[in-house]
């Protein structure tokens, strides 16, 4: 082969490979960002589905796979899904086994040989995405993302065939490709590099069809390849929030664990694939169906060991500021997105009553949570309020748009009691002159009176926010107006018989600033709308406190 000629083979491979991974890229692109319409309300309806019957997430996850074309979207939206209560741990396990058989689909296509047609197919998923249904240019995107990967398959296949004719080229390929390990260490390193198990499979068609591998080096070449893929989104995941970190921990057991065991298989099942006629190709295609299968069939009976087994080993990092629900992969599917803003705001507000309890009553102060709290409050009001603008509803779903309007109005409220609190509140009730200023120039039944209602008020209207229960509105509206009468007879009780200082000033100030704040916690009951928001049993319940302070 002359230098002209091998260099020629050389830019289709690297081109072919290019368009390969391209077309995975848009394959992922597309089902974050393009999704719409139909396509969005017909995946909302099926979410709604998924925890009624465990295997619709097995074969939600297969599908999701199987557009996506990425186990990094099958690992985060099956932690958003987690976050959001519409699966729990072990049901989203089950999701990541269906990506992992239906992450196969594409090199099922490939063996098929149909790439040949791969401009043909472009040009008609081009042409029908110009059409006015939407259905049509929905079906004709996906399908565009398909025809690139097989327009790079083309490719690949032009450049090794032409290659390999060279009997010269074809004897060092085999040199190499004969070693069944090296072909599987292979298959791993440039599967997470690339992260995607297709364009592997698809070059080791290319080599197959070339007679450039041997078939006792396709099963390794599938297994190195099965793992690699799913590595890095698994070791991104434990970098994040404590269900992230959970679910990765969840994710490498399945794909450690199931590959290791297939190594024990290799031997067995490509003497049963080359009894059963295999070629290589097959064997390639097939061997890869089958190390999902079998990962599946391992895993299959023990979800929600796994899960367990996560919980006791994955534990709180600590990070009072780090969110713990919102998603960014999720913001593709508002109803899910709306839901997870609803739980990281529930989330805010426990924090803003756990530490107006610490303010209220000193003796119950934790060290690490009170000096820790405003600056959280804070972060996690401002992730908050950065996630909802991110938010796309549209106004065909009349009832999310009613939902997110009512978050968006919620999250506001919110924001004006974390800078209350955390602001003038926090600085007053924090210095102890002032706090004992107003402790005993009010007597202490009335400061009892004044700091038991203080905090019954923003248990009873948290929880009128959470669950939007009439009866404890009506029983806010109610406290709120006993409250105004303790406040009215405080500041008499400060000012009546004494000289005015600093520290009375202080008293009297911190006195209006909580009937403030107290307002806006009634204003927040009162909206009904935001209604049975998953609500914690505890206002830090990620975080467990022991007599030296807090244990992670």
């Amino acid at each position: 082969m002359c230098e002209t000629e091998a260099i020629d083979s050389f830019v289709r491979i690297i081109g072919g490979l290019a368009l390969f991974l391209y077309g995975a890229q848009e394959s992922s692109r597309f089902f974050r960002q393009d999704i719409s319409g139909d396509l969005r309300a017909g995946l909302k309806e099926g979410i709604g589905r998924l925890t009624r019957n465990k295997r619709r997430s097995f074969l939600f996850g297969a599908m999701l796979a199987a557009v996506a074309q990425s186990s990094a979207i099958a690992i985060s939206f099956g932690i958003g899904f987690v976050d959001a209560g519409i699966l729990s741990l072990a049901d989203s396990l089950l999701m990541i086994m269906g990506a992992s058989l239906g992450g196969t689909m594409v090199s099922i296509l490939l063996s098929f040989n149909i790439f040949d047609y791969a401009p043909v197919l472009f040009a008609g998923a081009f042409f029908f995405s110009k059409l006015g249904n939407r259905k049509v240019r929905l079906i004709a995107g996906v399908l565009r993302c398909i025809t690139i990967i097989f327009l790079g398959m083309m490719f690949l296949r032009m450049g090794a065939g032409s290659l390999f004719e060279d009997a010269r080229a074809r004897e060092i390929a085999l040199s190499w490709s004969s070693s069944p390990l090296l072909m599987g260490a292979a298959a791993f390193a440039f599967a997470v590099i690339f992260q995607s198990r297709s364009a592997i499979i698809g070059l080791g068609i290319a080599l197959a069809v070339s007679d450039a591998l041997p078939a006792a080096s396709a099963l390794p070449m599938a297994l190195g390849a099965h793992f690699g893929a799913s590595l890095i989104a698994v070791i991104s995941s434990f970098g994040g929030r404590l269900s992230a970190r959970r679910m990765g921990f969840c994710a490498f057991i399945y794909y450690l664990a199931g590959s290791a065991a297939f190594i024990f298989l290799i031997q067995p099942v490509h003497r049963l694939l080359a009894a059963a006629g295999c070629s290589v190709v097959q064997e390639l295609v097939f061997g890869q169906i089958m190390i999902a299968l079998f990962n599946i069939m391992i895993f299959l009976p023990f979800p929600s060991l796994l899960s367990g087994l996560s919980v006791r080993m994955i534990q709180s990092s600590g990070e009072l500021d780090q969110t713990m629900y919102i998603e960014d992969e999720l913001l593709s599917v508002p109803s899910v997105a709306v839901l997870l803003l609803s739980r990281e705001m529930a989330r805010l507000s426990n924090y803003l009553e756990a530490y107006l309890q610490m303010l209220m009553i000193p003796s119950e102060r934790n060290a690490f949570l009170f000096k820790k709290l405003p600056a959280a409050i804070e972060e996690l009001s401002d992730s908050c309020q950065d996630y909802s603008y991110r938010i796309s509803v549209t106004g065909e779903d009349t009832k999310l748009q009613n939902k997110f309007v009512s978050v968006s109005r919620t999250m506001s409220i919110l924001r004006s009691m974390s800078k209350t609190l955390c602001g003038e509140i926090s600085e007053i009730l924090s210095d102890e002159a002032a706090h004992y200023t107003l402790q005993e120039r009010a007597g202490i039944d009335l400061w009892n009176e004044w700091s038991g209602l203080s905090g019954k008020i923003m248990r009873i209207s948290l929880r009128a926010f959470v669950i939007g229960e009439k009866g404890l509105i009506e029983q806010t509206r109610a406290l709120e107006r006993e409250y105004s009468e303790v406040c009215r007879k405080i500041r008499d009780q400060i000012t009546i018989s004494y000289s005015y200082g600093r520290d009375i000033s202080k008293a009297i100030r911190v006195i209006s600033l909580m009937q403030a704040f107290l307002g806006m916690s009634k204003i927040l009951a009162e909206d009904e709308e935001l209604h049975r928001m998953p609500t914690s049993t505890a206002p830090c319940e990620e975080y467990q406190f022991g007599r030296d302070g807090m244990d992670v």
